[in-house]
C-alpha cells in the first residue's frame, strides 16, 4: 500500500503545485478540439492560455477568443493582423485552414494568449469532465489519503510483541 501512496503523491504533488501556480497567475487550460493549429497545436493538446491586454497582441500571436458566430465555443487562432478602424478588430487564421477566418476577432472577444501546449493531454481533460473529473482528481487522493492513514492508525494500535497490554 505505501508503495501506491508514494506514487500517488509523486503524481498529485506536482499536479497540485501547477494548478495551484496557474490559479494564481491567472493561466486557464483549453482544450484543443480541432486540427485548425496543427502542426504546431494538433487536436487533442491542452493549450496553456495566459491573460493577455488585447492592446499587447501582435501578429502571429496565438490567441483564444469567443467565437464570433456562436459565443458559448472559444477558438484559439493565430492573428495575422489588427484591422483598421474601432472598434479594435483582429483578422484571424488557423495554421492548418487555407483562408482567413469569415469574421474578425473584436479585442472585448479575446480570452489570452497560448502559450505552450502538452499534446493529447486536452482529449484526457475533455473525456473526464464532470462526476469522472470529481472522482479523479479529488475522490482517489482523499481515499489514497485516507486509506494510508487508516493503516497507520492500525499499526500504531498494535501491541508491541514482548510488552503487555494493560
Amino acid at each position: 500500500m505505501l508503495p501506491a501512496a508514494a506514487v500517488g503523491i509523486a503524481v498529485m504533488l506536482p499536479l497540485a503545485t501547477l494548478l495551484v501556480t496557474a490559479f494564481l497567475m491567472g493561466w486557464r487550460f483549453q482544450p484543443i478540439e480541432t486540427g485548425s493549429m496543427a502542426p504546431r497545436y494538433p487536436a487533442g493538446s491542452l493549450a496553456v492560455v495566459l491573460p493577455v491586454d488585447p492592446a499587447e497582441v501582435r501578429p502571429g500571436s496565438v490567441i483564444v477568443f469567443a467565437d464570433p458566430m456562436d459565443q458559448s465555443r472559444l477558438v484559439a487562432h493565430r492573428a495575422l493582423h489588427q484591422l483598421p478602424g474601432e472598434p479594435p478588430a483582429w483578422q484571424t487564421r488557423g495554421d492548418a485552414n487555407p483562408v482567413e477566418d469569415p469574421l474578425p476577432v473584436l479585442a472585448r472577444a479575446i480570452q489570452g494568449r497560448v502559450a505552450w501546449a502538452i499534446p493529447g493531454l486536452g482529449t484526457a481533460v475533455m473525456a473526464i469532465r464532470g462526476g469522472p473529473a470529481l472522482v479523479l482528481l479529488v475522490g482517489l487522493p482523499l481515499s489514497l489519503l485516507l486509506l494510508t492513514e487508516l493503516r497507520g492508525r492500525r499499526g500504531r494500535l498494535r501491541v508491541a510483541p514482548g510488552s503487555v497490554a494493560e
